[in-house]
Protein backbone atom coordinates (compact mmCIF):
# COMPACT_ATOMS: atom_id res chain seq x y z
CA UNK A 1 0.00 0.00 0.00
CA UNK A 2 1.43 3.40 -1.65
CA UNK A 3 1.10 6.88 1.02
CA UNK A 4 0.84 9.61 -0.60
CA UNK A 5 1.85 12.59 0.73
CA UNK A 6 -1.59 13.87 1.30
CA UNK A 7 -2.42 11.07 3.24
CA UNK A 8 0.94 11.32 5.21
CA UNK A 9 0.43 14.93 5.87
CA UNK A 10 -3.59 13.95 7.47
CA UNK A 11 -1.78 10.77 9.52
CA UNK A 12 0.46 13.37 10.93
CA UNK A 13 -1.86 16.22 11.65
CA UNK A 14 -4.21 13.57 13.39
CA UNK A 15 -1.28 12.34 15.59
CA UNK A 16 -0.84 15.93 16.57
CA UNK A 17 -4.27 16.63 17.43
CA UNK A 18 -4.43 13.39 19.32
CA UNK A 19 -1.15 14.31 21.05
CA UNK A 20 -2.57 17.72 22.26
CA UNK A 21 -5.81 16.10 23.63
CA UNK A 22 -4.13 13.59 25.27
CA UNK A 23 -1.98 16.44 27.10
CA UNK A 24 -4.85 18.37 28.19
CA UNK A 25 -6.36 15.35 29.89
CA UNK A 26 -3.00 15.46 31.89
CA UNK A 27 -4.44 15.77 35.50
CA UNK A 28 -1.41 17.28 37.67
CA UNK A 29 -1.45 15.92 41.24
CA UNK A 30 -0.67 17.56 44.04
CA UNK A 31 2.02 17.34 46.46
CA UNK A 32 -0.36 16.45 49.45
CA UNK A 33 0.59 16.45 53.17
CA UNK A 34 -1.12 15.88 56.72
CA UNK A 35 -0.22 18.78 59.64
CA UNK A 36 -0.51 17.49 63.39
CA UNK A 37 0.29 18.97 66.55
CA UNK A 38 1.50 16.81 69.80
CA UNK A 39 -0.04 17.76 72.73
CA UNK A 40 1.91 17.05 76.29
CA UNK A 41 0.45 13.75 76.31
CA UNK A 42 1.59 12.80 73.22
CA UNK A 43 -2.15 12.62 71.76
CA UNK A 44 -1.82 13.22 67.73
CA UNK A 45 -4.46 15.28 66.06
CA UNK A 46 -4.09 16.93 62.56
CA UNK A 47 -5.44 18.00 59.08
CA UNK A 48 -5.66 17.37 55.55
CA UNK A 49 -3.52 19.88 53.34
CA UNK A 50 -3.72 19.36 49.49
CA UNK A 51 -0.96 21.27 47.68
CA UNK A 52 2.64 21.95 47.80
CA UNK A 53 3.20 19.43 50.74
CA UNK A 54 6.71 18.58 50.28
CA UNK A 55 9.21 20.27 52.97
CA UNK A 56 10.14 23.71 50.58
CA UNK A 57 6.35 24.10 50.52
CA UNK A 58 4.68 23.46 53.59
CA UNK A 59 7.01 22.49 55.68
CA UNK A 60 9.32 26.32 55.30
CA UNK A 61 5.87 27.78 55.45
CA UNK A 62 5.20 25.96 58.91
CA UNK A 63 8.49 26.36 60.36
CA UNK A 64 8.59 30.58 59.26
CA UNK A 65 5.28 31.21 60.23
CA UNK A 66 3.62 28.85 62.62
CA UNK A 67 5.99 28.40 65.01
CA UNK A 68 3.58 29.17 68.67
CA UNK A 69 1.35 26.10 69.47
CA UNK A 70 -1.87 28.83 69.81
CA UNK A 71 -0.98 29.63 66.24
CA UNK A 72 -1.12 25.76 64.84
CA UNK A 73 -4.23 24.88 66.84
CA UNK A 74 -5.75 28.06 65.22
CA UNK A 75 -4.83 26.46 61.82
CA UNK A 76 -5.90 23.19 62.70
CA UNK A 77 -9.32 24.91 63.88
CA UNK A 78 -9.84 26.85 60.34
CA UNK A 79 -8.56 23.42 58.81
CA UNK A 80 -11.13 20.81 59.81
CA UNK A 81 -12.35 20.86 56.44
CA UNK A 82 -8.90 20.64 55.15
CA UNK A 83 -6.47 23.29 53.41
CA UNK A 84 -5.99 23.67 49.98
CA UNK A 85 -2.94 25.84 49.98
CA UNK A 86 -0.79 27.09 53.06
CA UNK A 87 0.13 30.33 53.25
CA UNK A 88 1.89 32.53 55.40
CA UNK A 89 -1.52 34.26 57.02
CA UNK A 90 -4.90 32.37 58.15
CA UNK A 91 -6.41 36.31 57.95
CA UNK A 92 -8.99 35.74 54.80
CA UNK A 93 -10.83 38.84 54.41
CA UNK A 94 -13.39 40.15 51.99
CA UNK A 95 -11.23 40.14 48.79
CA UNK A 96 -10.07 36.33 49.65
CA UNK A 97 -11.70 33.39 48.35
CA UNK A 98 -11.36 29.88 46.98
CA UNK A 99 -11.27 31.23 43.57
CA UNK A 100 -9.24 34.25 44.50
CA UNK A 101 -7.33 33.76 46.98
CA UNK A 102 -5.45 36.46 48.35
CA UNK A 103 -1.57 36.49 48.01
CA UNK A 104 0.25 34.86 51.18
CA UNK A 105 -3.39 33.57 52.54
CA UNK A 106 -3.77 30.18 53.26
CA UNK A 107 -7.01 28.95 51.53
CA UNK A 108 -9.43 26.28 53.55
CA UNK A 109 -11.87 23.98 52.44
CA UNK A 110 -14.37 25.05 54.66
CA UNK A 111 -14.26 28.81 55.42
CA UNK A 112 -13.33 29.65 51.32
CA UNK A 113 -15.15 27.23 49.67
CA UNK A 114 -18.10 26.24 51.98
CA UNK A 115 -17.42 22.78 51.93
CA UNK A 116 -18.23 20.49 55.35
CA UNK A 117 -16.18 17.13 54.92
CA UNK A 118 -14.47 16.68 57.82
CA UNK A 119 -10.84 16.05 56.75
CA UNK A 120 -9.16 15.63 60.45
CA UNK A 121 -7.53 12.70 61.59
CA UNK A 122 -6.47 11.50 65.17
CA UNK A 123 -3.71 9.34 66.58
CA UNK A 124 -2.48 7.22 69.46
CA UNK A 125 1.25 8.74 69.26
CA UNK A 126 3.54 10.12 66.52
CA UNK A 127 5.21 6.92 66.07
CA UNK A 128 1.33 5.80 64.81
CA UNK A 129 0.89 8.71 62.79
CA UNK A 130 3.85 8.54 61.33
CA UNK A 131 2.70 4.71 60.61
CA UNK A 132 -0.39 5.71 59.12
CA UNK A 133 -0.56 8.86 57.35
CA UNK A 134 -1.27 8.60 53.86
CA UNK A 135 -0.18 11.67 51.94
CA UNK A 136 3.47 11.91 50.95
CA UNK A 137 4.30 14.34 53.75
CA UNK A 138 3.55 14.39 57.59
CA UNK A 139 4.44 17.39 59.69
CA UNK A 140 4.44 17.24 63.68
CA UNK A 141 4.44 20.44 65.63
CA UNK A 142 5.80 18.91 69.26
CA UNK A 143 4.02 20.77 72.09
CA UNK A 144 6.61 20.05 74.37
CA UNK A 145 9.43 20.76 72.37
CA UNK A 146 8.11 23.86 70.46
CA UNK A 147 9.13 22.45 67.70
CA UNK A 148 8.49 21.00 63.85
CA UNK A 149 9.61 17.53 62.72
CA UNK A 150 8.43 15.76 59.72
CA UNK A 151 8.28 12.28 57.66
CA UNK A 152 7.80 10.94 54.19
CA UNK A 153 5.51 8.05 53.40
CA UNK A 154 8.37 6.27 52.20
CA UNK A 155 10.60 7.56 55.31
CA UNK A 156 12.10 4.36 57.43
CA UNK A 157 13.93 6.55 59.59
CA UNK A 158 11.10 8.15 61.22
CA UNK A 159 10.85 11.78 62.04
CA UNK A 160 13.41 14.47 61.41
CA UNK A 161 13.69 17.81 62.96
CA UNK A 162 12.14 20.54 60.08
Amino acid sequence: MKITNERLKEIIKEEIISIREANEALITEATRSTIAIEDKKGNVRGTYINSDGYVDGVGATLKKNYTKADKVESLLALGEFGISSLGKSMAGGDDHSFAKPKKGETVFYGRDRGEDNDMTSQFADRETFAQQHVEEFAYLYSVKDKKWYYTTDDDNEGWSEL
